[in-house]
């Protein structure tokens, strides 16, 4: 087959794969049954393909490789786009040149959408993207849906609590699961999320779907006012990572048989990159546990990266070094459609890929009886969270954090230069500061906080009304220029509402020999 794959033109094996995954069990039977270096190859294929459509006909593109002083012709094989061609990131490319010219043949598409993020500084970075490019992106969340949830078996009705506004997740997962299911935007709003499940009652399956903080404050909001297990309901998250321990509080309201599933996208790459599986998170759930497992896994974190598994013929990606000597990885999108090109785009968040066979060996070393019951079973994995499930043979992505110390959550990501810009605008604040450290954490209820330690300067005391100077200042210009921080805030003030610590002059938390804004682990 891997022979095969490497005879077969790229657009023969294309067609055969839209073909393939219009039917869920013969697509299930691919990815469950076949050696897993077929879709590898697949992949290498495609970004070849993918790499000489851009030179060919993007002229951003173009004008990056030659001030990049990259020879198009010396490029000829895998091993010379993986050696030569250099990485795109939002500064280097997107910032750099024309929304026209980072589209095929340097025009916006007569007829798709446009997502929009805060970005770094605030301004609104716009996202083209073509109704065409979007046929293999919606088969491949129909067929997430149906391995996940069974929905060819089931009536769902969603409801869809993300942020409103032209961000990328509300607007397209509305648009994708209305081709396979009723949908239902309800925003960030509880009351109405209570009365949609009283008014459609208990006989069908829900599916609530939003950032973590707002499903966490929705189900201890709701609960005076609802039984959440007389219903069907399972739990669509992302934007963010979770802890275990809020999985396990999620499900502590829920049914037995609830399922809580996180995905990973980004608005510069699309909503679908990689997505939880039950075997995703029985690894992941193994690994917080098993030290060594943990270590070979995801390098020595303190905290546990969320686990995802993900289509390497749809996304192709890397492991990247930065300057910084951190582990990012580099995504290339795979899909000739797709009117803006990502090549090597790095988002700029920390983690790595696993392939599915090393995965398997390093279950083996660490975790033996996890590894001989996949044998014993084949391809069904058995665990006390989850029913029989097909165990689908795709490569693993795993996820710390934004590399560059940018906190996520609730759908805003708050950059460390973004606090230093609040502590700049006035000017007590800045005589006042040494240094800071932004992070989230979370309580005792599974709440997440959102914490900002200011580290003071040398004889300035800590006290509530420089305290309250600090919140009411940092608040406000967050407002000002993070439009993503400001959506969330006003939606639910309690969830992202800042948290000050003032920390004396050489705190031992600060007391390091090297200084930086950085992620709190």
């Amino acid at each position: 087959m891997k022979k095969l794959v490497k005879l077969l033109p790229v657009s023969m094996l294309t067609r055969f794969e839209s073909i393939l995954m219009n039917d869920f069990k013969k697509a299930k039977i691919l990815v469950t049954k076949s050696n897993p270096e077929v879709l590898e190859e697949i992949s290498k294929k495609k970004v070849m393909a993918v790499f000489k459509h851009a030179v060919k006909h993007v002229p951003a593109y173009q004008n990056f490789l030659k001030n990049n002083k990259i020879n198009i012709n010396d490029i000829k094989t895998f091993e010379d786009y993986e050696k030569l061609v250099p990485q795109t990131n939002k500064k280097n490319y997107v910032k750099k040149y024309s929304y026209e010219d980072r589209c095929l043949f340097g025009e916006l598409p007569f007829k798709g959408n446009i997502d929009e993020s805060s970005g770094s500084s605030g301004n609104p970075t716009n996202w083209i993207r073509s109704v065409k490019e979007e046929d293999m992106l919606f088969k491949a969340a129909k067929f997430e849906f149906n391995y996940i949830f069974d929905s060819d078996n089931k009536d769902y009705i969603v409801l869809s609590a993300w942020s409103t506004g032209p961000w990328a997740t509300g607007v397209k997962f509305c648009e994708i699961m209305e081709h396979y299911c009723l949908v239902k935007n309800t925003d960030t709003n509880v009351e109405n999320i209570i009365k949609t499940l009283k008014t459609f009652g208990k006989k069908y399956n829900y599916i609530i779907a939003g950032y973590p903080p707002f499903i966490k404050h929705m189900l201890d909001e709701g609960k005076r006012k609802i039984n959440w297990k007389d219903y069907n309901i399972d739990v669509v998250t992302g934007g963010e990572g979770i802890i275990l321990e809020w999985t396990d509080y999620v499900k502590s309201h829920l049914k037995k048989s609830a399922k809580v599933i996180s995905s990973y996208g980004a608005s510069d790459i699309d909503i679908g990159i990689g997505f939880e599986t039950p075997f995703s998170q029985l690894i992941r759930r193994v690994a917080s546990k098993n030290k060594k497992l943990r270590g070979e896994l995801f390098g020595h974190h303190e905290k546990l990266p969320m686990l995802f598994q993900y289509n390497p013929s749809m996304h192709y990606i890397t492991n990247h070094i930065n300057k910084q000597g951190k582990q990012e990885y580099q995504i290339s999108l795979l899909d000739k459609n797709v009117v803006s090109p990502k090549l090597k785009y790095n988002l700029h968040d920390e983690g790595g890929v696993i392939k599915y066979v090393e995965m398997i060996k390093l279950l083996e070393k660490y975790e033996p009886r996890i590894a001989k019951k996949l044998k014993t079973f084949g391809n069904k994995l058995i665990t006390k969270e989850v029913l029989k499930n097909d165990v689908l043979k795709l490569p693993f992505l795993y996820v710390t954090g934004r590399s560059d110390g940018t906190v996520s959550l609730d759908g805003a990501n708050v950059y460390p230069h973004q606090i230093e810009m609040c502590l700049h605008s006035h000017p007590k604040l800045i005589k006042s500061t040494k240094s800071f450290r932004i992070g989230v954490d979370y309580d005792k209820k599974e709440n997440i906080n959102f914490n900002i330690r200011i580290h003071l300067n040398k004889g300035v005391k800590a006290n509530d009304n420089l305290k309250q100077l600090y919140h009411n200042i940092i608040l406000k210009r967050l407002m000002e220029i993070n439009s993503d921080f400001k959506e969330s805030y006003l939606n639910d003030k309690f969830i992202i509402n800042p948290r000050i610590h003032l920390h004396d002059y050489d705190h031992e938390l600060f007391n390091v020999s090297r200084i930086k804004n950085k992620y709190l682990d």
